[in-house]
């Protein structure tokens, strides 16, 4: 990406988890998850497994991380917290990360409501520009000499037995701005939790995804 001392390297859906037992859970959506953890992902999901990556990335001299979404389970304080200690022991050993939150991560109404994502991970990544994922849903970073990344917070609080994202009408006002303060020139790496296209199944998709599509095309 413009000089050989850059070396990205991606992750998504860490899930770090943490079974609730708090009765709170059964007045939202989290009772589902720990349900589902409980029988289904606990083996899947370790806590300990993704601290095996580190030593890989610095193997193969990973000079930033991007990790796109899911980083938590049901979006409980203690799976975020679990999560960022993870974040920060990259950090530690001198990588560069760069985080966007996914559907587990706004798991709740509340998590959602109260932007519960943004009291661990900073929403700006001290961007190059005046935009915050928080509150415009993009923020962008000059990686390199003619390479941004451009990251999209496109999360939605969902009823039960829904994954949706949503690109809402804010993100595509602040998208819309930012990729024209950007040079024309120089290329986007476009980094968002939710799939750009919509093939997966209509519990699965980004809502108003086609309308992301034809900013994309049009930007080419």
């Amino acid at each position: 990406l413009g000089r050989h001392l850059l070396r990205i390297a991606h992750i998504s859906d860490l899930h770090f988890s943490k079974i609730s037992k708090g009765i709170g859970q059964f007045f939202s959506k989290a009772w589902i998850g720990n349900v589902n953890l409980l029988f289904n992902r606990g083996y899947d999901f370790s806590p300990e497994r993704p601290y095996a990556l580190i030593d890989h990335l610095i193997q193969e001299n990973v000079t930033d991380v991007i990790v796109s979404g899911d980083l938590t389970t049901t979006s409980s304080q203690a799976e975020f917290r679990l999560a960022k200690q993870f974040i920060d022991k990259l950090r530690a050993v001198g990588l560069q990360v760069y985080l966007i939150p996914g559907n587990h991560d706004h798991y709740t109404k509340r998590a959602h409501r109260k932007q519960t994502f943004y009291k661990y991970f900073d929403a700006q990544h001290n961007s190059d520009l005046s935009y915050n994922l928080a509150d415009h849903g993009v923020t962008a970073k000059k990686l390199t000499l003619g390479w941004w990344l451009v990251l999209m917070d496109t999360t939605l609080a969902t009823p039960l037995m829904s994954s949706n994202g949503y690109f809402s009408e804010t993100t595509e006002a602040s998208l819309k701005k930012l990729l024209q303060e950007i040079p024309t020139r120089d290329k986007i790496l476009l980094v968002n939790h939710f799939p750009f296209f919509q093939h997966d199944k209509p519990k699965r998709r980004l809502k108003r995804g086609t309308i992301l599509e034809e900013i994309l095309k049009k930007h080419q």
